[in-house]
Order: structure tokens, then C-alpha cells, then sequence
């Protein structure tokens, strides 16, 4: 299946998110009547989606409110924009509900893996640009993963997140009224580098456990049950962002990769974006 943005019929001033089915026939989520606005709310919760697609366990969630109301989790290394889509419009149709009723979207924003970023970014776009009001949150992928740990007993938390080439992440969290509080990002830098400027004691989690070993005296590996980001942890901190006001125009809602992107140009030069 590919993925479409298109207005279905122009003269009509209408426009969809829609996917081609294989078959060849097309499906759209929602379009706008003829010469009408495309949303209305009469609601006094806000309707709001979580987007996870930045680890190798995708997902999304719904909430009202305050009110998490559903979840689907799937498995994000198929990558595709157009099954992000499918599972969208399942988790709102089992709650009765239309994306043009959608207040919020929150997205994982990374860092994490280069398709499934783009995948999660590029759909939360597009509904922040078809429906009207629609604000956005970019949640980091590290933020989302210590979600998990929330309602567990530490003083220093650090996300682990690989960078490839052998390096890796780390942002740090402490605790300030219940809540987790995250540091800059330390990184990418070889893993014992990374574990020298680890303040101890400190519980280590993260994604990037997997592809590095970091141990020594005050350091405590969580679960491995509870590494990955989910789209539950995205919609927490979402909610919380949403109560900041920390949104983010659909234009300038852009993934955060680990390290620059090389772009291999004509000739077998690379230009690094």
C-alpha cells in the first residue's frame, strides 16, 4: 500500500488522508463537505492521539481528557505510513470517533530508527495539517521511554538509546514533584565514554542496552521488559507537554536523529545534513 495527501475533488474544496488498498481502490479516513470547514467540536474533553513508531514495537493511542482510552500496539519494522493509518482508524472507529474530532496528536520524535521516525512524523503532519486546530507535540523518544519506570522507585534514571557506528545516547532523569525531569542529552560517544560521565548511583534502560554493554559500581539495569518507548508513555508525556502549551506547528514538527544524515550525492561525495 502506498500512502496519499491529495484533495479527492478539488472543485469541491475537499481534502483526505486516504491509502490505496491493494486491490487498487482507495480509502479515506475523513474528508471535509463541500465548502465547509473540516472540523467541529462540541466536545468538553480533548481528543488526543499518541504516535509511536521511533523503537522496533510501534503504536498508538487515544485519550480523553486526561483519560488514556484505548491502545494498539503492532509491529513498527513494517514501516509503512499506510498500516500507521489502518491502525489509526481502527482505534478511533472503536471509540466512535472521526479524526476530524482530533484536538491533539503527540508524536515520538526520537531519537531512534530512520524509517519509523519519518513514518510517525509524516502521518502526525499530515493530520496536522488537514485538520483544522489540530495542535501538535513532538515527544522524545528517551522522555517516553522513562514513562515506564515512572511508578518505579529511583534517584537517577539515564535512557539509553543507540547511535550507531558503535556510540551511543544517554539523557539523564531526575525526579522534581513526582515527576521525571531530563537533563540535555549526553552523546553520541563510545559506550565507555558514555558510562565515565553516568552519574551513580544510577538505573539504566533504553533501547540501546541491547546494543551496548555499559556495568560498573552504582549502575542497575531495569528490565529489559521495559526499555522500549510505547505509545501509552507518548501519550503521558504528550498530555503533559499539551499542559505546558509546548506544541509544535505541523512544519516545523521534524525528527530528531542521533547524528547528522549523510547524503551520498553524485560523484561518491557525501554531504551531511
Amino acid at each position: 500500500m502506498s500512502l496519499m495527501m491529495a484533495s479527492m475533488r478539488k472543485s469541491l474544496d475537499t481534502a483526505g488522508l486516504c491509502y490505496l488498498h491493494g486491490n487498487g481502490s482507495v480509502k479515506c479516513l475523513w474528508h471535509g463537505p463541500p465548502g465547509a470547514t473540516r472540523i467541529a467540536r462540541a466536545m468538553s474533553d480533548e481528543i488526543s492521539i499518541a504516535i509511536e513508531t521511533s523503537c522496533r514495537e510501534g503504536g498508538v493511542a487515544l485519550g480523553v481528557g486526561d483519560r488514556l482510552a484505548g491502545r494498539i500496539d503492532f509491529d513498527a519494522s513494517r514501516r509503512h505510513a499506510a498500516q500507521l493509518i489502518v491502525q489509526l482508524d481502527d482505534l478511533l472507529g472503536r471509540a466512535g470517533l472521526k479524526p476530524g474530532q482530533l484536538q491533539h496528536v503527540y508524536v515520538s520524535a526520537g531519537p531512534g530508527g530512520f524509517t519509523g521516525l519519518r513514518v510517525g512524523i509524516t502521518v502526525a503532519r499530515m493530520l496536522g495539517e488537514l485538520v483544522a486546530g489540530l495542535e501538535c507535540a513532538a515527544v522524545p523518544t528517551a522522555w517516553a521511554v522513562a514513562e515506564n519506570l515512572h511508578n518505579r522507585p529511583w534517584e537517577r534514571l539515564a535512557v539509553i538509546l543507540d547511535a550507531g557506528e558503535g556510540e551511543a545516547i544517554a539523557t539523564t532523569f531526575t525526579r522534581r514533584d513526582g515527576q521525571p525531569v531530563a537533563d540535555e542529552p549526553a552523546g553520541p560517544m563510545p559506550t565507555a565514554a558514555l558510562a565515565e560521565r553516568l552519574p551513580r548511583p544510577i538505573l539504566l534502560t533504553g533501547e540501546g542496552l541491547w546494543y551496548h554493554d555499559i556495568a560498573g559500581d552504582g549502575i542497575e539495569l531495569a528490565d529489559p521488559a521495559l526499555r522500549l518507548a510505547t505509545a501509552e508513555g507518548v501519550w503521558r508525556v504528550g498530555r503533559r507537554l499539551a499542559g505546558l502549551g509546548a506544541f509544535t506547528t505541523p512544519n516545523h514538527l521534524l525528527p530528531i536523529y542521533a547524528r547528522p544524515l549523510r547524503v551520498q550525492r553524485p560523484g561518491g561525495d557525501q554531504q551531511t545534513t
